[in-house]
């Protein structure tokens, strides 16, 4: 293998094998050993990040030399430069099957299922197990154990699925294990360096001294990749807010009261957004200021079940979408957040999606039969709808059904966890 890859880039110094065919002395002169081992190494390097990354991952197996170079910093910056990231775009998902939690990517640009197995953790994965994923990076929590009716890890994991290297994260000395949920989590990658910044959200519920009213914290841990330390910093939820009072009592109606006050989360231009249920309210972490905000931006009112999704620059919500309180839930909104109003702004509904999916038309649904396209400028989200998953092309407002995967049983439905992943050769 090694010989094989050295030939390739001309650096062999053993005299080289000629084919018969007639036209490979020609072939073998532009390869030429005197030719190639006199190119400068920066040159070389270019020549190396234009290689697509199934190349560069069986590069790393040739030896350790080889795995060290493609890890460096340096490397890492040139690749991402001149790869063509909107190819590069992965739906993540775990299914749960009867030997353990599966994980599986959709790869938008080859319209088809991957598997990526992660036998290679020191552990079983189960449906608690993912907290985040992005441009290249998975969060898992293992150890769940019970605590006030929820679940918090005792053990957190962060792994590159496609190289297969992981490593363990300390959990955040001041996490109190008796009192704090562990609600979301969020991942901050800086791919042309090769650093990130792991985001824990945990929320703790006090009583005050004197009266009965709680009080709900919402409390970020961040654990930053070249300080190797965790910092923590608080926010406090107003359960008496008068702008989300009347939020509050909507939403007991539709989703109970959940045993977590984090709905859903999503990361954008470094910023973790935590949407909050009992009562609705909006906050950002900002991990580069390293301090919370809180957004006063009311919900749509037609709007059940939301779950925020993050794109570069812009932030999403996705949900089901009633008419009123009598309208049946299959339809699927889309909304987007008007920065300048504050508002959020619905910018496509597939109505009865549930029928469309089952191949039967309705008024503005169709069932398209290639993947929507992938161009730089495209924005595609992925929304998970019963055991069905659908990708969103937001520049084109088309939508698509993505193909059942053959990796699995029918019967084995996806987990609710759905995150846009870029692979990469980052390092945890």
């Amino acid at each position: 293998m090694a010989g094989m890859w050295i030939t390739r880039l001309g650096i062999n110094k053993g005299e080289a094998n000629i084919s018969k065919h007639p036209d490979a002395a020609e072939r073998q002169v532009t390869l030429n050993i005197d030719i190639w081992s006199g190119v400068p190494v920066d040159i070389l390097d270019r020549i190396l990040a234009r290689l697509p990354l199934q190349s560069l991952l069986r590069m790393q197996a040739v030896c350790k030399d080889w795995k060290s170079k493609l890890q460096t910093p340096g490397f890492m910056h040139l690749w991402e430069s001149e790869t063509n990231r909107s190819l590069q775009r992965w739906f993540l998902t775990f299914v749960h099957m009867p030997s353990g939690t599966a994980c599986l990517a959709y790869d938008v640009h080859l319209s088809k299922w991957i598997s990526l197995p992660l036998g290679f953790l020191p552990f079983d994965l189960d449906s608690k197990s993912p907290l985040a994923a992005a441009d290249g990076l998975v969060c898992l929590g293992a150890g769940w154990r019970s605590l006030n009716k929820g679940f918090t890890p005792s053990r957190l994991v962060l792994c590159n699925p496609v190289t297969r290297e992981w490593r363990d994260i300390p959990l955040p000395p001041h996490l109190d294990p008796a009192t704090s949920l562990v609600s979301v989590a969020g991942i901050v990658v800086n791919r042309f360096v090769g650093t990130y910044k792991l985001i824990i959200v945990a929320e703790v519920t006090k009583q005050e001294v004197v009266g009965t009213r709680e009080e709900k914290i919402l409390i970020a841990f961040m654990f930053d990749s070249v300080m190797q330390v965790w910092k923590s910093y608080e926010t406090l939820v107003n359960l008496l807010d008068p702008f989300t009072s009347f939020l509050a009592s909507q939403f007991r109606a539709f989703v109970g009261f959940a045993i977590r006050s984090v709905l859903c989360s999503a990361v954008c231009e470094g910023v973790l957004y935590c949407m909050t249920s009992r009562p609705h309210q909006l906050h950002a972490f900002d991990a580069e200021k390293e301090e919370w905000s809180r957004l006063k931006i009311s919900l749509p009112a037609e709007i059940r079940g939301p779950s925020l999704a993050g794109r570069p620059g812009r932030l999403f919500l996705v949900g089901a979408y009633l008419h009123n309180q009598h309208d049946k839930a299959s339809n699927i909104g889309i909304w987007e957040l008007d920065l300048e109003t504050q508002r959020w702004k619905v910018i496509d509904v597939l109505l009865e999606a549930t029928i469309c999916n089952h191949g039967r038309t309705t008024k503005n649904a169709k069932t398209p039969t290639s993947v929507p396209s992938t161009e730089d400028e495209d924005v595609i989200l992925f929304v998970k709808w019963s055991a069905k998953n659908l990708a969103y092309n937001v520049t084109k407002k088309s939508w698509i059904w993505l193909p059942d995967c053959n990796l699995c049983t029918q019967s084995c439905p996806p987990s609710s966890s759905g995150y846009l992943f870029a692979p990469g050769l980052i390092v945890p």
